[in-house]
């Protein structure tokens, strides 16, 4: 699979390989992490052209990618884990994280779990806000789930899961089609995790962790509508909205992404607290 980033990987607890991908435009770090059935190069339009200077890192989590994964289900103690043992395997004391989707989960869940090593934190049409809906859902079955993974990643089903999510399939070109394909029938954790994670009282918590935060939402999410996301977040952090866009804006409305991004990125280092208690 052509890329223009090289793969890299790490050893993290347990001796488990953690792949990711790196471009440097500045020297403050700050680390992609990717949603549900998705990889690093879910990033690749955005990595091409970095919206802020940075040291940019996207990861594949354990399970996902190019990445290993341990011989039980994983939990989001495990993903916080993976995450800062990234860091530390890079000397990485602080950084910058984003989270799409169920990235964003495990971003907020690190937010609470090690405050003091995060800089700040931008969620871009985050899971653990609230719970998806229309969302695929696993059986009891892992040899299902793959099967099912498997056929969904089909072109005639793919189509239709990209529109889903806001994403016209005629507006990617073949690569990027490749890469979302890729990272769904490469989501070893998703056929076995059972259900979709959950996180009890997630906004209280990162929130109160009293860490720089930022939203960034599309206008029609299907999975997280933004209705409901108002309704938890409130006006206790910061929240831009991109007219029109769905589940995956920097697919669907990659300029208007990058400007949101802009501006959202600024807002970490003006408001320490962003309205946390």
């Amino acid at each position: 699979m052509s890329s223009d980033f090289p793969l890299k990987r790490v050893a993290i607890r347990e001796n488990v390989p953690m792949a990711y991908m790196e471009v440097n435009t500045g020297e403050d770090p700050i680390i992609w992490i990717h949603g549900m059935g998705a990889y690093r190069e879910s990033f690749h339009g955005i990595f091409v052209d970095p919206p802020v200077p940075g040291r940019h890192l996207a990861v594949d989590l354990p399970g996902f990618g190019h990445s290993g994964h341990w011989r039980r289900v994983h939990t989001l103690r495990d993903y916080v884990h993976a995450l800062l043992d990234f860091m530390d395997a890079l000397s990485i004391a602080r950084a910058v994280l984003v989270g799409h989707s169920f990235g964003g989960m495990v971003a907020g869940e690190t937010v609470v779990a090690a405050p003091e090593r995060i800089q700040g934190a931008l969620f871009v049409s985050s899971a653990g806000w609230m719970a998806p809906e229309n969302a695929l859902k696993p059986t009891p079955s892992v040899l299902l789930n793959r099967a099912g993974i498997w056929i969904t990643g089909l072109d005639f089903f793919g189509r239709r899961m990209l529109a889903a999510l806001g994403v016209a399939p005629e507006q990617l070109d073949p690569e990027d089609r490749r890469r979302f394909r890729w990272g769904w029938r490469h989501a070893y954790e998703m056929a076995r995790m059972g259900q979709f994670y959950e996180s009890p009282q997630f906004a209280e918590r990162v929130l109160a962790a009293g860490r720089p935060l930022a939203l960034i939402h599309g206008e029609r999410d299907l999975l997280f509508p933004l209705a409901r996301l108002r309704a938890v977040v409130g006006e206790r952090a910061p929240l831009w909205v991109i007219p029109g866009a769905g589940h995956v804006p920097f697919y669907s409305h990659p300029a208007e992404f990058r400007q949101v991004f802009q501006a959202a990125y600024a807002s970490l280092a003006d408001t320490p607290r962003n309205g946390s208690r």
